[in-house]
């Protein structure tokens, strides 16, 4: 059979996520710069927990912890829809499914075409141009000095003490904050313009644009005259009620910052901002100079070690880190790498690990440990749809271990009752410890403490 030509290829992949996720009748309903959906995976979606960015056309499924669904194509949320995967495999059948879906015809290098099942006219939105965050230097003395100036309010200081059993030493060590409000947010903004600090390309700063003849309550520090197009921009911060989390890279700079949110869905965010003046007619909705946060993973020693921790250098300088242990989630990172005193990575997601794969690579890791949530591993019931989602996501964690593997490291599964608790967290607040599984010999048995270093 012939090939699919090019530019039926390039058709298809121009159709924005946002379209197909209508087509299939997914509704997406839109949530301030984001479209939410239920997650396309038909094993994982009891939720409304997909989040669709339409201005960059990407997708990703943040849903206890995220089932790996994502993508920046229409043939990967089709793919996910149909097969429950974003393998390469079905590209050739998420091609002519999402021809068919959008009415494009379907043309082959032979000359021959097929017209689609579905007959509409598909008209392509505009792309979002993309802005590159500014250098990891930059974003850790903006953030730095932003986070200085941030409030802490007693609900959140609360929390971290009754809950997440922080002292008020390690608050100020991890460096958490409270989201200021707008009207705090003008006066820190304005001292970081004063002392020199550049907010362009910040990830979660931008500028917002204010035409002429509206009220301007703004010092004149944050204003900055566009005269073609008759009005202001002014600095603004894209977050709401919360408070952040600062997210640390190997050499101990704070790259990104998470937003715990006080409410909504999903609760944690990334402190992110955008560029859309390519592609809003809307005067009102002009934002510029914003950069996406991206997900990276968070880095994260011991708070005795953050303490000491000179930016600029590498954690394997600071400690060893012939151990290491991998978890989701900033306040699992961090509570975790307290408690058992050896270096943690946080992804935000099963599914977002291969950026710790070069890493472990690099400081050249003896054992690696893997300890996610047990609502994540564990079977929730007997449905079937229960046991795909199960199957899923042991395919995932199989996948990030044989990663690993292939290094030469040893791989360790820990898990234990969800009765003790959700995350290890949960878990070590009790004093409790996990099973650890070899991953390679299957072997079971109770952790060790005495030998979590051996390795």
């Amino acid at each position: 059979m012939a090939r699919i030509s090019q530019k039926t290829i390039d058709d298809v992949i121009r159709v924005p996520i946002v379209d197909v996720a209508s087509a299939l009748g997914h509704s997406p309903k839109k949530v301030g710069k984001q479209y939410q959906v239920y997650c396309p995976n038909p094993t994982h979606n009891e939720n409304p927990d997909t989040y669709i960015e339409a201005y960059k056309n990407i997708f990703k499924c943040f849903g206890n912890g995220g089932c790996g669904a994502g993508g920046n194509s229409s043939l990967s949320y089709y793919s996910w829809h149909e097969y429950g995967s974003g393998d390469k495999k079905y590209f050739v059948k998420s091609i002519e499914g999402v021809a068919n879906l959008m009415g494009i015809p379907i043309e082959y290098e032979d000359g021959t075409t097929q017209e689609a099942i579905q007959k509409r006219e598909y008209i392509p939105r505009p792309v979002q141009k993309e802005i590159l965050a500014q250098h990891d230097d930059v974003c850790d003395k903006v953030y730095r000095a932003f986070l200085s100036l941030c409030p802490i309010r007693n609900e959140h200081a609360k929390e971290w003490i009754e809950t997440r059993k922080y002292s008020k030493d390690d608050i100020i060590t991890v460096g958490l904050r409270s989201v200021p409000t707008p009207q705090e947010s003008i006066h820190i903004i304005q001292q970081l313009i004063s002392k020199g600090y550049p907010l362009e390309r910040v990830p979660g700063f931008f500028q917002r644009f204010i035409p002429e003849g509206y009220n301007l309550p703004f010092p004149k520090e944050l204003l900055e005259r566009d005269n073609d197009n008759k009005g202001y921009w002014v600095w603004m911060l894209s977050a709401g009620s919360g408070y952040f989390i600062p997210v640390r890279n190997q050499k101990g700079q704070i790259v990104r910052l998470r937003v715990r949110r006080d409410q909504g869905n999903p609760k944690y965010i990334w402190f992110s901002s955008s560029d859309n003046t390519t592609i809003e007619t809307n005067k009102l909705k002009w934002k510029r100079n914003g950069a996406s946060s991206g997900a990276p993973i968070n880095v994260v020693p011991p708070i005795s070690q953050i303490k000491i921790w000179e930016v600029g250098t590498d954690l394997s300088e600071l400690m060893r880190v012939n151990v290491v242990l991998g978890t989701e989630g900033e306040h699992k990172s961090i509570i975790s790498a307290k408690k058992l005193e050896i270096p943690v990575t946080g992804a935000p997601g099963l599914g977002n690990f291969k950026d710790i794969i070069p890493l472990l690579k690099e400081w050249e890791t003896k054992k690696f440990i893997i300890a996610y949530d047990m609502d994540t591993l564990k079977l929730q019931d007997d449905s079937i749809k229960s046991q795909k989602k199960q199957k899923n996501l042991m395919d995932k964690l199989r996948e990030f271990a044989m990663e690993v593997m292939k290094l030469g490291i040893e791989v360790l599964l820990w898990t234990w009752d969800i009765r003790d608790g959700k995350g290890l967290d949960d878990l070590l607040h009790q004093g409790k410890l996990p099973i650890e599984v070899n991953l390679r010999s299957g072997a079971h048995k109770k952790v060790d403490l005495s030998q979590l270093h051996v390795a």
